[in-house]
C-alpha cells in the first residue's frame, strides 16, 4: 500500500478546537507557548499540540431519527440555501452510516475497510477544519504583517469569514453556550450530534459575516505597546461594551468580535462604532481591556509568548463563563 494511502487510513483521535498553528504566533521557538493549566491555573510551556485538544471531539457517532430530527429543527432556522447545503451534508453522512451498516450485518471481516470507517468517523469533521485553516494561512500571515488590502480580494474575504465563523463555533464554550439554552432533552440530544451541529452553526456565521461586511465595521488592531495581546481556548469573543454578566442574550448590534492574530496585531467585526474602519493603533488601556476580555471567556487556558505576559490575566480566567452560556452571536447565527 503506497504512503499516500496508509496516511488515508490513519484515524486521528486528539482534536483541536483551536488551530495549533494558529497559536504558534506566540510561540518563541515556533513550537511552544506560555498556557495556563487545567488545575491549578499554573503557567507552563509546552507544545501548542497539547492545549485546546480534546480526543474525539468531533467523531462522527450513529445518527438516530431522533438525531437528525434535532438537526433539522436546528438548520430549519437558517437561511433556505444554507438549509439545504446543511440537509445535503446530512444526507452523506447517514448514506455512510447506511454503508457501514451493510458491511457489519454482511458479517466479513475487512481489516481495510475497518480502518476506513474508523478514519472516515474519526477524521471527517476535523478534515474540514483542515481545509478551512488552508485556505486562510496565507490570509493571516498577510493580516499578522499588517497588510489589511489581502482582504480586499472578495475570495480571500470569503474564506476568511468562513473560517472566521468556524473558529467561533468549534470551540468547546461554544459547545456549551448552544447547550446551555436548550431544553434537557433537546439539549442531550444536540450534544450528542455536535459534531455535525458546530459545523452547520460555524457556516451559518461565516456567510452572515460574509453578507455583513459592508454593514459591520472591519479593522485590524495594530498593538505597538510593551503589553502583547494574548489568546486562547476561545479565541474569538464578544467585546461589546453594552454586555453585563447577566444571562441574557445580547440584542441585534451588541456584536463586537475581537480575534487577536498575534502579540501585535487583532482583528475586529463590529457592529459599534468603537473602532474606526481600517487600520487602529491602539493604546495599552485598550490592549489590556482586550486581554482581560479573553481571559474571563476562556474555558482554561489563556496562552501568550511569555509567563510575565498571563501574570495579570490569570485570575480572570473562566470568570465570564457563565455569562458566556448566553449565545453572544444571536444577531449572526440564524441569518
Amino acid at each position: 500500500m503506497a504512503e499516500t494511502d496508509k496516511k488515508c487510513l490513519e484515524a486521528k483521535k486528539n482534536h483541536h478546537h483551536v488551530w495549533a498553528n494558529y497559536m504558534k504566533r506566540w510561540s518563541p521557538d515556533n513550537k511552544q507557548v506560555y498556557y495556563t493549566t487545567k488545575k491549578n491555573n499554573d503557567i507552563r510551556f509546552d507544545s501548542v499540540k497539547n492545549i485546546a485538544v480534546e480526543r474525539d471531539f468531533y467523531q462522527v457517532k450513529p445518527l438516530t431519527p431522533e438525531h437528525v430530527q434535532i438537526i433539522k429543527r436546528w438548520s430549519s432556522k437558517s437561511h433556505k440555501d444554507l438549509h439545504e447545503l446543511h440537509m445535503s451534508y446530512l444526507s452523506d453522512y447517514l448514506a455512510m452510516q447506511c454503508l457501514e451498516s451493510l458491511y457489519k450485518q454482511g458479517g466479513k471481516k475487512d481489516e481495510i475497510a475497518d480502518k476506513m470507517i474508523e478514519a472516515w468517523k474519526c477524521n471527517g469533521v476535523e478534515n474540514y477544519h483542515t481545509a478551512h485553516e488552508n485556505e486562510v494561512q496565507e490570509t493571516l500571515e498577510a493580516l499578522a504583517n499588517r497588510n489589511l488590502s489581502v482582504l480586499d480580494k472578495d475570495d480571500n474575504m470569503i474564506k476568511f469569514m468562513q473560517f472566521y465563523g468556524q473558529q467561533i463555533a468549534r470551540t468547546k464554550n461554544f459547545k456549551d453556550t448552544i447547550s446551555n439554552t436548550a431544553a434537557n432533552h433537546i439539549k442531550t440530544l444536540t450534544l450528542e450530534c455536535w459534531w455535525f451541529i458546530s459545523y452547520m452553526f460555524g457556516m451559518n456565521l461565516g456567510r452572515s459575516l460574509y453578507l455583513d461586511r459592508k454593514d459591520d465595521i472591519h479593522c485590524l488592531l495594530l498593538n505597538d505597546t510593551d503589553t502583547p495581546f494574548i489568546t486562547s481556548d476561545q479565541p474569538i469573543v464578544n467585546v461589546h461594551q453594552a454586555l453585563t454578566n447577566e444571562i441574557k442574550p445580547p440584542k441585534d448590534h451588541e456584536c463586537d468580535f475581537y480575534y487577536p492574530i498575534s502579540p501585535n496585531v487583532a482583528y475586529m467585526i463590529n457592529k459599534s462604532n468603537r473602532f474606526q474602519r481600517g487600520k487602529v493603533q491602539v493604546s495599552v488601556d485598550i490592549v489590556e481591556e482586550m486581554n482581560i476580555e479573553i481571559a474571563k471567556r476562556a474555558n482554561f487556558h489563556i496562552i501568550g509568548n511569555s509567563e510575565e505576559s498571563l501574570k495579570p490575566y490569570k485570575k480572570f480566567v473562566g470568570s465570564n463563563l457563565k455569562a458566556v452560556k448566553t449565545v453572544h452571536t444571536t444577531p449572526y447565527l440564524h441569518e
